[in-house]
């Protein structure tokens, strides 16, 4: 069992799920600092597209960068989960699955 999940999908699923919790939201370091643990095993298994692999791991070294070496802003944190959204909707439309942004999102 992994102590922070492994997969693509889910991993950005349960970094997401840090979204919501306003705990560390006056320290965006210490917020990336329990998300990105999520990160440290993304697989890119199954994806043959070469800029959407290259992109999820820009998403993935920024992100892990962030938790501990700089300090980070509210600009990162609004990146980072709107980055994580496209990704996962990028992903769907790569295996043919269609997707719409939902207004409430």
């Amino acid at each position: 069992m992994s102590e922070f999940g492994t997969g693509l999908t889910y991993c950005l699923g349960l970094f997401l799920a840090h979204a919501e919790r306003s705990r560390f939201k006056d320290d965006y370091g210490m917020w990336f600092n329990g998300a990105a643990d999520h990160l440290f095993d993304l697989k890119t298994d199954g994806l043959t597209d070469n800029a959407l692999k290259d992109r999820i791991k820009v998403f993935q070294n920024k992100c892990l960068d962030w938790r501990l070496d700089r300090p980070v802003t509210n600009d990162d944190y609004h990146w980072a989960i709107q980055e994580a959204k496209d990704l996962l909707r990028l992903i769907d439309s790569h295996f043919g699955i269609e997707t719409e942004k939902g207004e409430w999102e």
